[in-house]
């Protein structure tokens, strides 16, 4: 096995150690790294029968952020040139030149499945559990969320106005931190970041919780620093790279929990809220038609 470079190092250090899922990609990174250089995380769990949440959690495990900064290492520590612009270039597989509509259908629709799986592939059932209970315990719940994220948080804000609860979603920073120091013990602050590294809401989730509220934090999968900031942390996987770097994957993913701790708190108390769900609807679809 060629181990040059301090990620093949580690990996193969840590081998014995890995979980079996694990052990098939670390065994194929060993001995094909390469090859690797120039795969698509997609192509990589197929090739080791693995899942792209599997991949994930590996990267994790070695301190790197995502499969797409281990190719650009591993092909760094080899030297090679060629396989670090093929690296490169990989990042952008999801589109292509002159793509007529049904192709982007297939490609992103397929793509959004895909995120939707791998997120449900590393959501801890406790932890959504604990989640679930402090929400439906909340006096107050805010939603913050920067760039992207800003839209998942308004979106989640008035899904809870939906079922009759306080709720607020923020973006700005100052409104952040005002809404924030008026938070106290039994609140929830659910603070959105895919990368989980956003100065923003990492500063606001401090303040929330120095005032007692219960911080839940979405992000990707590993140990950023909201993650380890929060009371309770929630993961989720999205492919952020090529023409989707930055808003589709993660956006999808993020919404997808939100929808899941909804769903949640809907079933909790489902007689009393379908009740209110469908009162709002009524009276929301009247002044509709009266307009």
């Amino acid at each position: 096995m060629h181990t040059t470079g301090s990620s093949l190092t580690r990996l193969a250090g840590m081998l014995s150690a890995l979980q079996p899922a694990e052990q098939r990609v670390a065994q194929f990174i060993l001995a094909q790294p390469e090859a690797v250089c120039r795969m698509s995380v997609q192509k990589l769990a197929e090739s080791a029968a693995t899942s792209v949440a599997t991949i994930a959690r590996l990267s994790q495990k070695l301190g790197i952020g995502g499969f797409q900064q281990l190719k650009l290492d591993i092909a760094a520590r080899l030297g090679q040139e060629e396989a670090a612009e093929h690296a490169q270039r990989s990042m952008y597989d999801d589109i292509r030149p002159f793509m007529d509509a049904s192709e982007v259908v297939a490609q992103l629709s397929n793509w959004a499945l895909k995120c939707i799986e791998d997120t449900a592939a590393v959501l801890s059932p406790e932890l959504l559990q604990q989640a679930v209970n402090a929400l439906i315990a909340a006096r107050k719940t805010l939603f913050f969320g920067v760039a992207s994220s800003s839209f998942v948080a308004f979106e989640a804000a008035h899904k809870w106005m939906r079922l009759d609860r306080w709720s607020h979603g923020y973006s700005d920073l100052q409104l952040m931190l005002t809404s924030a120091a008026l938070l106290r013990e039994g609140d929830v602050c659910v603070v959105l970041s895919y990368s989980g590294k956003t100065k923003e809401v990492l500063q606001a989730a401090k303040v929330a919780q120095e005032n007692g509220a219960t911080v839940i934090a979405i992000t990707q999968v590993g140990h950023n620093p909201l993650h380890k900031l929060a009371d309770i942390g929630l993961w989720v996987t999205a492919t952020e790279a090529g023409m989707k770097r930055g808003n589709i994957g993660s956006r999808v993913a993020l919404s997808h929990v939100i929808d899941i701790l909804y769903m949640s708190m809907v079933s909790h108390s489902f007689e009393s809220t379908v009740s209110r769900l469908e009162e709002t609807h009524t009276k929301v679809q009247q002044k509709k038609e009266e307009a």
